[in-house]
């Protein structure tokens, strides 16, 4: 075998195996025809980007269900409780979506929605939801604004970072919608601190 063929031989098998390796690889891709729609969505290509953000943007969208319905009871201003109105209205539709795209790349649902987001830069602890849970009126409304910028901000970098480098359409579609929203409701939320 001719000297300039053995030199090659190790890069070709090098890049095989870091081929191999690449997250950016997709995991599913056919569906037989006439399947169902979850069979369908499941052949498309998804990476392990895709999955992370899913559970994680689950995660911080229950979450912050559990917090604009705090503010429906609790808060003193009417544009924060029509704010928490959009939240819970906007994060159902898209529970039930991530949930779908979770269930369709046969990955299993975080068991503990709250254990997928902890230690993660703008995650409410329990703590600091009791907290909430006893406040009222204005003090609620000053504490309530204060952490939810703090968790809008981290599902905005939950949503870029999927945007940079998820492979899936469906879910990099819902990354690039949530992230506008909730730069939206970062905006409105920061109006309300200064007004």
């Amino acid at each position: 075998m001719p000297h300039a063929v053995l030199r090659f031989l190790p890069a070709v098998a090098l890049a095989a195996v870091l081929a191999g390796c690449s997250d950016e690889a997709p995991q599913a891709q056919t569906a037989p025809p006439g399947s169902s729609p979850l069979a369908q969505q499941a052949a498309v290509p998804f990476n392990d980007a895709d999955v992370a953000f899913a559970r994680q943007a689950l995660a911080h969208h229950q979450q912050g269900v559990d917090l604009a319905s705090l503010a429906e009871t609790r808060a003193d201003d009417a544009r924060l409780k029509a704010l928490a109105k959009r939240v819970i209205d906007t994060h159902e539709p898209e529970i039930a979506r991530l949930s779908g795209l979770i269930e369709s790349w046969g990955q299993p649902a975080p068991d503990d929605p709250n254990l997928e987001h902890i230690q993660r830069d703008g995650y409410i602890s329990p703590g600091d939801m009791a907290e909430l849970a006893g406040l009222s009126g204005k003090d609620f409304d000053r504490q309530f604004v204060a952490r939810l910028i703090r968790q809008r901000e981290s599902g905005v970098r939950i949503a870029d970072a999927e945007t940079q480098h998820g492979r899936n359409p469906d879910a990099r579609d819902l990354a690039a919608t949530t992230s506008r929203s909730q730069q939206q409701e970062i905006g409105d939320l920061r109006g309300l601190q200064n007004g």
